[in-house]
């Protein structure tokens, strides 16, 4: 699983389409454009990534995001 330190995950944040946040699992979806779906696992001094591409879309779907493409 790839890291990242808590400021370069939330600088990234700022360059997403999407942000969806599920707080008990304290996981977050990120779209990025040009690169895809990510979900992070977020652990106070840095984000975890547990997902990307498809799986990382199907649980940014089971978050409540419609059309993570759009």
């Amino acid at each position: 699983m790839q890291g990242l330190e808590a400021q370069a995950f939330w600088q990234m944040l700022e360059h997403a389409t999407w942000v969806v946040w599920d707080r008990q699992r304290r996981h977050c979806f990120v779209w990025l454009p040009g690169e895809g779906g990510r979900v992070f696992r977020y652990e106070g001094a840095r984000a975890v990534q547990v997902a990307e591409g498809e799986e990382a879309v199907r649980m940014g779907r089971a978050m409540g995001v419609e059309d993570v493409a759009a």
